[in-house]
């Protein structure tokens, strides 16, 4: 079972339109993958103790249909691989059973000190991101993949 985040639409996110405008997507797409980091290991205590984070190097979106003030989200997250540095994650956002929107994207383990770099993800944490991957079988299920983002390394 793939992670869940929810939350409901807020009314400073509608627009002139009368529905979600297309920024909030990606702030709701993002405090979801900021639960899911989290729940992997890479949270606040993490961060504090090691002063590695991190940070998100490719994003594609894809909106499918308009959401109104009030409206329940939901955004599933997938694990599609991990390399030593990078994980990639597949985001479905739902709201009355449809998927409103898509968000693939790399994430990018990273040392902030002394100066930022990419830096090998803690063997715990990985072991977990690795656990959560999603089958080959599984992946060419997913609708709107990107066309081109893999981990190359």
């Amino acid at each position: 079972m793939p992670f869940e985040y929810t939350i409901t639409v807020k009314p400073e996110w509608i627009d002139y339109n009368g529905h979600m405008q297309d920024a909030y997507y990606g702030l709701v797409f993002s405090y979801a993958v900021d639960a899911f980091q989290d729940w992997v290991g890479f949270d606040a205590a993490y961060r504090t103790a090691t002063d590695c984070t991190i940070y998100l190097v490719e994003e594609h979106k894809y909106f499918l249909r308009e959401v109104k003030e009030s409206d329940p989200l939901a955004v599933q997250i997938s694990v599609l691989g991990v390399s030593q540095k990078v994980f990639h994650l597949h985001c479905v956002m739902q709201s009355g059973g449809h998927d409103v929107a898509i968000s693939e994207l790399m994430e990018m383990h990273v040392c902030q000190k002394p100066t930022p770099k990419g830096a090998p993800i803690p063997l715990d944490i990985a072991a977990r991101l690795n656990e959560l991957i999603i089958s080959d079988t599984q992946k060419p299920q997913i609708a709107r993949r990107a066309r081109a983002m893999r981990i190359t390394s």
